[in-house]
């Protein structure tokens, strides 16, 4: 799936699970949450859908071998320097919670290649309903926001 925003966090200072989140989304909103997952080749990945009127997907994304240095890079391609207090910030962060779109990835096979159509499915956290639930969420883990839609970040 093609993720349209990160939220990165500090792990150590959010024990975060996917039924906390519902419940604090569903405590602040209008909007109901439901646990689902993601399958494939073995591999389970558990997911919560938020039912905004565009529903999105979140998910936790916690590896150690990868996503605190895929965290540290959002700020660099930001062009933000080392002192700076979002850089270091990012730099922190050791985990995220993905937000992606409901709609299925378009995929193509061709027998030498895989071919991924994501227009579409792009879900925009500047769409109101989706901003207050990532703010809501954000400012509760103190995170801050990685927008791949409007490429920008925001600091909760």
């Amino acid at each position: 799936m093609i993720t349209s925003a990160h939220i990165c966090y500090e792990s150590s200072k959010n024990n975060l699970e996917l039924q906390l989140l519902g419940t604090l989304i569903e405590k602040n909103t209008n909007w109901k949450t439901m646990p689902t997952e993601w399958s494939d080749c073995g591999i389970v990945i558990p997911q919560l859908i938020v039912l905004t009127p565009t529903p999105f997907i979140i998910q936790i994304e916690n590896d150690p071998e990868w996503v605190p240095e895929e965290n540290k890079e959002f700020a660099e391609w930001a062009g933000l320097s080392e002192e700076d207090e979002l850089f270091l910030k990012l730099s922190r962060c050791d985990a995220r919670l993905a937000i992606q779109s409901t709609a299925p990835d378009q995929i193509t096979f061709t027998g030498k290649e895989v071919i991924a159509f994501a227009f579409g499915g792009a879900v925009d956290p500047r769409n109101s309903e989706i901003s207050n639930v990532l703010e809501i969420v954000g400012k509760e883990i103190s995170g801050v926001l990685n927008d791949c839609v409007n490429e920008e970040l925001l600091q909760y």
